[in-house]
């Protein structure tokens, strides 16, 4: 969609990109606000706006769209090089929903030392976890899926919950699917590591979440996560504000 404005914006007169640019970001603010990646391009569309103009404005955005296809192209396999060596050897993982990075950390282990079991919550009402456990069976990994009420019990037996993220904020907010939230204060509570799995695309430069989210969503605290990997390496909770700041 991007790409396609820019072929538009060309055949515009010089005057008028500026304010095309400036709907494209307002529309990608409200595409869906739970998804950081859309976030955190509107905002760079604002700030390109702001500051240029005509022909040179276009050729930032022609910049920054190869920028982003590099990044998104090779996000997920960067997380899961960092993550190489961070699962204890037959550890037992619990996770949620369906993530193409938590999935990439996964599979990385598996002809070295997988897990020795995967546990993916079904995530009604959609049952994305049911999809996802059938993936990474065919990875070749051992996962299983559970009911949702199943998970603030099973937590206690296992040794890492990791989670994808479909947004994180300035203040260590993830924004994830419903569930997520009394998975992660579960598991807080039996003193269990919490780990969200999330490249930069994910990062939204703003301080928090929005106070309502979309219905499937949830906002988790970061008082109940330990650690960040991220495509840039792996960032413990205490340090995310200031990691944040530097990578801006």
């Amino acid at each position: 969609m991007l790409e396609r404005t820019l072929a538009v914006s060309r055949r515009s007169r010089p005057a008028d990109v500026q304010e095309i640019v400036r709907e494209v970001a307002h529309r990608l603010a409200q595409v869906q606000p739970a998804m950081g990646v859309f976030r955190r391009w509107s905002a760079e569309w604002y700030e390109a706006a702001r500051s240029a103009s005509g022909r040179a404005l276009l050729g930032n955005l022609d910049r920054w769209v190869r920028s982003w296809q590099r990044i998104l192209a090779g996000e997920p396999e960067r997380i899961a090089r960092w993550a190489r060596g961070r699962i204890p050897v037959g550890a037992r993982v619990l996770t949620l929903s369906r993530s193409t990075s938590v999935r990439a950390v996964l599979k990385s282990f598996v002809r070295g030392r997988p897990p020795e079991q995967v546990l993916v919550l079904e995530s009604r009402p959609g049952e994305e976890g049911r999809l996802f456990a059938r993936e990474l069976r065919r990875d070749g990994l051992s996962a299983r899926c559970i009911a949702d009420a199943q998970g603030p019990r099973i937590v206690r037996t296992v040794d890492l919950v990791l989670v994808g993220a479909d947004a994180v904020y300035r203040d260590g907010s993830v924004v994830h699917k419903v569930g997520t939230r009394p998975l992660a204060l579960a598991a807080r509570r039996a003193r269990v590591p919490v780990v969200v799995v999330a490249g930069r695309s994910k990062v939204v430069p703003l301080s928090s979440p929005p106070r309502r989210l979309p219905r499937l969503f949830d906002r988790t605290p970061l008082s109940a996560i330990r650690e960040f990997w991220t495509d840039l390496g792996p960032v413990t909770a205490a340090r995310w504000s200031d990691w944040v700041a530097r990578e801006r």
